[in-house]
């Protein structure tokens, strides 16, 4: 355990919510002079509709477009200059932003980030431009083979739910998007009850309150956003989708539907992506690359606010085909569902998530991304407990939850198929 772990070990998070709804954590981490400022919003591709798809990640692009106080470009000229280092993203439950600097530049990042929240310009113009940016990023993944299909399998898998569509949006909806849209989402939702601030580092609590109270605190509480109430509905069978494309290497992905991410079932979940796809000793790895079907295997048990996917994924060997591929696969999830994990097994898969879960703190800014995402997508106190649910996972719950959620009829199976090129085509 490095410093950073060890004092985060030690140190409580202090919770305060302000009048205005904006909840507050605080961690104090003395390990060097340096403290990490961010602010989650509770809006991602999940609060989005048909027609306005990506306009959680078009709007976090325009957040850097300037406010009264600050014009275009000197947001990140400013941070620059007080050397820090900066960014924000989006995904399916949040967008945040974050800025990690010197501990006495602290009211900086503060002060910036409230008047963002409040004071954001969104210039029809800045909007024009920036699509060439977004346009960019849609061409790449577009391009990029692994991206393809997991864009497809979320497609596939949710047919209700808006975690069926990418956070980047789709293109047509994206071009199509107003400016005054933008601004009516950004009214909507990057309100204080809509968001979480967190500082981990070299602060004091009292006095990182205290700033976040001067600088936030004047913001009014905003309307409640309207909430998701899409719910899945059940998956009766499984569902499978072939990409057909230019290039030469051919891919396996496979879904099952799994439980939201407070459910007590993702810890053994959890076991279960290890055991499966982890490393050389995991069961893919084992009955996929060891047998010269497979050039790479992974496995894990990715999990979101509402139900997500356990997903596997393969990179099939040049002499062999999808087909072996996927019943191979199959075959090892039906000897998980089957037959017991010995303990020599449980208890390497347990250690393995354990490393996972603790190198995820390994510095200022990830205790800071673990505890915004956590408290924005279910409850910072998850965290508290995870390694104490974690060491209570036994064979029979590895099988138990095995049985239950990696079924047939639960879940979708994709292959990335290529065609060969044509002159001049790409090669993925």
């Amino acid at each position: 355990m490095n410093p950073t772990q060890a004092a985060a070990t030690r140190s409580p998070v202090h919770e305060t919510t302000l009048a205005n709804g904006l909840k507050v954590l605080i961690q104090e981490v003395r390990t060097a002079p340096v403290v990490s400022f961010m602010v989650w919003y509770r809006v991602g591709s999940r609060n989005e509709a048909s027609g306005i798809t990506g306009i959680s990640h078009l709007l976090e692009h325009m957040m850097f477009k300037g406010t009264p106080t600050y014009g275009k470009g000197e947001i990140a000229r400013v941070l620059q200059r007080h050397g820090a280092s900066f960014n924000a993203g989006t995904s399916l439950d949040y967008t945040c932003y974050y800025e990690v600097l010197a501990s006495d530049r602290l009211e900086i990042a503060v002060e910036l980030e409230a008047d963002r929240m409040s004071n954001a310009l969104i210039p029809e113009e800045e909007h024009r431009l920036e699509m060439t940016v977004v346009r960019s990023e849609l061409e790449r993944n577009e391009d990029n083979p692994h991206r393809a299909m997991f864009l497809e399998l979320l497609a596939q898998s949710f047919k209700a739910h808006p975690y069926h569509w990418p956070t980047i949006g789709w293109r047509t909806d994206v071009e199509q998007i107003t400016t005054e849209e933008i601004r009516a989402y950004y009214r909507t939702h990057y309100v204080p009850n809509n968001a979480v601030a967190v500082i981990v580092g070299d602060v004091d609590r009292a006095q990182g309150l205290a700033l976040v109270e001067r600088h936030f605190g004047g913001i009014p509480r905003g309307p409640e956003p309207p909430p998701v109430r899409v719910v899945e509905p059940p998956q009766t069978g499984e569902r499978r989708f072939k990409i057909r494309k230019p290039g030469d290497t051919r891919y396996l992905v496979v879904g099952w539907r799994n439980p939201e991410l407070a459910h007590e079932d993702n810890y053994a979940l959890d076991v279960v992506g290890m055991i499966l796809g982890h490393g050389r000793t995991s069961r893919l790895y084992r009955g996929l690359v060891e047998t010269q079907l497979a050039t790479e295997v992974d496995a894990a048990n990715e999990t979101a606010h509402d139900p997500f996917l356990l997903v596997a994924q393969a990179t099939v060997a040049p002499d062999a085909t999808l087909d072996q591929v996927e019943a191979a696969l199959h075959r090892e999830v039906e000897l998980l569902r089957t037959q017991p994990v010995t303990p020599e097994e449980l208890a390497r898969a347990k250690r393995q998530v354990e490393a996972s879960f603790v190198y995820s703190k390994d510095s200022i800014r990830s205790l800071a991304q673990q505890l915004g995402y956590f408290e924005t997508v279910a409850s910072y106190r998850y965290l508290d407990t995870y390694l104490e649910h974690l060491a209570a996972v036994g064979p029979d719950d590895v099988r138990r939850v095995a049985q239950a959620y990696l079924t047939e009829d639960t879940r979708t199976v994709g292959a990335y198929d290529p065609i060969p090129p044509t002159n001049g085509s790409h090669t993925e």
